[in-house]
């Protein structure tokens, strides 16, 4: 467990230096415990991003989990991306502050397919912890297809902010920020792999 711990914490301090804000790092290194402890209804990710910005119906995020045995065959390696969709709930009854001028919310959770499948890998997780195996956990969100629909070069070169909630009681932290175009950027070099 420390392994993992520490893991998270090289993760989250190598963040840093990408887009990740500093006042996140805390969050971020007790990911492991809010992920498995998360109920799959109150896992959201809003979007803070230009007003003009209108990306299309099926353009979503993915929250990305791996899970990683420290000892090779402990349990299946985890490497999923859970589509999420749009929420129907506003930006203020989810606590997340108004928008500044010109900017806006967008706001996604999972579907009941997603849940379940994050329900399974819960499971294996706690599987795992009552074994005594350890492992390392990688979090986080993909927002590929948005970026890569944003054709208006003045568009992306505008603010866009990702924030996270794993539980309702704990609220939405951001987890990145940075613009369509390095959101872009980032895309093309993951393709090109």
């Amino acid at each position: 467990m420390k392994r993992l711990i520490a893991c998270l914490a090289f993760t989250a301090l190598l963040a840093a230096c990408s887009g990740v804000p500093l006042r996140s790092l805390p969050r971020l290194m007790q990911m492991s415990g809010a992920v498995l402890d998360a109920s799959p209804a109150e896992v959201m990710v809003a979007l803070q991003v230009d007003a003009r910005l209108a990306p299309p119906a099926a353009a979503v995020p993915l929250l990305i989990i791996k899970v990683t045995p420290r000892d090779a065959g402990a349990f299946a390696p985890i490497d999923k991306k859970l589509p999420l969709q749009v929420a129907v709930a506003s930006a203020s009854t989810l606590g997340l502050d108004a928008p500044a001028l010109g900017r806006r919310w967008l706001v996604y959770s999972m579907p009941a397919v997603t849940q379940v499948e994050l329900q399974a890998i819960q499971a294996t997780m706690r599987q795992a912890k009552a074994k005594g195996t350890g492992g390392s956990l990688s979090l986080g969100v993909e927002q590929e297809s948005l970026a890569l629909a944003i054709t208006d070069p003045v568009l992306a070169e505008t603010r866009w902010e990702t924030w996270m909630q794993m539980k309702k009681a704990e609220g939405f932290f951001e987890v990145w920020s940075g613009t369509p175009a390095q959101l872009q950027k980032l895309a093309n070099k993951s393709t090109a792999k």
